[in-house]
């Protein structure tokens, strides 16, 4: 089997074992995920000091109005749209390791432009929106790149606690990022905070430049760029595994949409939830997520891959039916244990479906699988951001949440119904074993 650097296409070979037989090694037996880790932890910081500085520094900074905020938002999220699809088939073609570390390179340039343009009196939201839609795009490298570069420095059985180390400490970073972000923006000013996170990515750039691993550039094909991005598609519509994740993972996004913006409507206007009050329920929805992520993996050892990822599904995805009981009297507390208990579900699953989708994919055709697959499933959240406002003003604010909730719960069918649910371990997710 092997630990270390081994490439999870050589890893995956000998998997014919039940879940009790293999050696579940842990990820940190690899010197190479280590300093991976390290970079995503640090960078992972940076944004969610960034995600609420950002905001702050134009409000304060620019008085900017409502619609030029949005505008602000947009561009930050364009990219995932726009460039998600060339980006895949560049990461396919190039050293992924070499497209992270210049991300990251770009990003500490252009994130310094921020407070080097405040303290230079050169800012305006134009130049926001510009820096900020440049950042988002090597955003999308960086992850699309992470997807495929992380099986190069773990082996198969690996992978999985790679998944949700890499997860937990995502989510330890949301909790713990955003409240350092407002005291550096409280007591530091936030074009202060912006500086931090663009240094954050130098130092994720240099954590990157420790990892020795041979990696080969992949060989140059005579197809079209078309056809090629086309292949990515033809991969997750073929495939059963990645099909029903994909169809999960659609049905999750329209409905968590419709359910968060129910949620929020009901929380402060029905039930006088204060602002710290709905920040303390979300906190409690992270808390979740890194417990999951961080233990999860722990249960493959246990029990058979498919049967986890299935019961964090029903968990995670059934638990937001339990806030239809909320009342004035104990509203909060309920909403604490409900996204609490949502968090646990996500965390395990997400680690969970992202190690199948690394393995059931083809080595060469990693990068244009991952960006049809986040094409498709992304598409799915302006459409129930869009329903969700509907919804409230047809159904109510609490109507709205309960029908989010109850659609939430049917994304589990797609896996209920596949042959994931009967999977024995990740290493027979690979194209070699699958039948149906």
């Amino acid at each position: 089997m092997g630990s270390g650097d081994a490439p999870v296409h050589q890893a995956a070979e000998a998997t014919d074992t039940t879940p009790q037989e293999e050696v579940m090694t842990s990820a940190w037996a690899s010197k190479g995920f280590r300093w991976l880790w390290t970079g995503s932890a640090i960078s992972s910081f940076g944004s969610e000091v960034a995600e609420l500085a950002l905001p702050l520094l134009a409000l304060v900074t620019l008085s900017a109005s409502s619609g030029e905020l949005g505008m602000l938002r947009a561009a930050q999220f364009l990219p995932f749209l726009l460039a998600t699809l060339p980006i895949g088939l560049l990461v396919d073609r190039s050293r992924r390791r070499r497209l992270m570390i210049g991300a990251d390179l770009g990003r500490f340039v252009l994130i310094a432009l921020i407070p080097l343009s405040v303290w230079f009196d050169l800012v305006s939201m134009g130049l926001l929106c510009g820096v900020i839609f440049g950042a988002g795009v090597l955003t999308v490298l960086y992850q699309m790149s992470d997807f495929t570069f992380l099986p190069s420095v773990t082996t198969v059985h690996q992978l999985s606690d790679a998944n949700a180390k890499i997860a937990a400490t995502q989510s330890a970073m949301e909790i713990g990022g955003r409240g350092i972000g407002g005291v550096l923006v409280q007591s530091l000013t936030a074009p202060i905070a912006m500086a931090v996170d663009a240094v954050t990515y130098l130092l994720s750039a240099i954590s990157l430049s420790r990892i020795k691993v041979d990696e080969q550039t992949p060989a140059r094909t005579s197809r079209s760029p078309f056809r090629e991005v086309a292949s990515g598609f033809r991969v997750v519509l073929s495939n059963a595994y990645l099909r029903a994740l994909l169809g999960g993972a659609m049905t999750f996004n329209v409905f968590q949409e419709v359910f968060t913006i129910g949620f929020m409507l009901y929380a402060v206007r029905d039930l006088s939830i204060s602002p710290a009050g709905l920040g303390a329920i979300l906190v409690a929805g992270g808390a979740g997520s890194f417990v999951g992520a961080w233990f999860g993996s722990r249960l493959t050892a246990r029990w058979s891959y498919g049967k986890v990822l299935l019961a964090a599904l029903a968990l995670g995805n059934t638990a937001p039916l339990a806030s239809a009981l909320a009342a004035p009297a104990w509203a909060f507390e309920l909403l604490m244990a409900v996204f609490f208990v949502m968090g646990i579900g996500i965390g395990i699953s997400n680690a969970h479906a992202v190690t199948i989708r690394q393995v059931a994919a083809p080595v060469e055709l990693r990068g244009r699988v991952n960006a049809a697959y986040r094409l498709i499933t992304w598409g799915g959240i302006p459409v129930g951001a869009l329903s969700g406002g509907l919804l409230a003003s047809q159904l109510g604010n609490r109507g709205a949440m309960v029908l989010g909730a109850a659609g939430l719960a049917t994304a589990t069918l797609w896996i209920l119904f596949s042959p994931i649910r009967t999977l024995r371990s990740v290493g027979h997710a690979t194209p070699d074993h699958l039948t149906a």
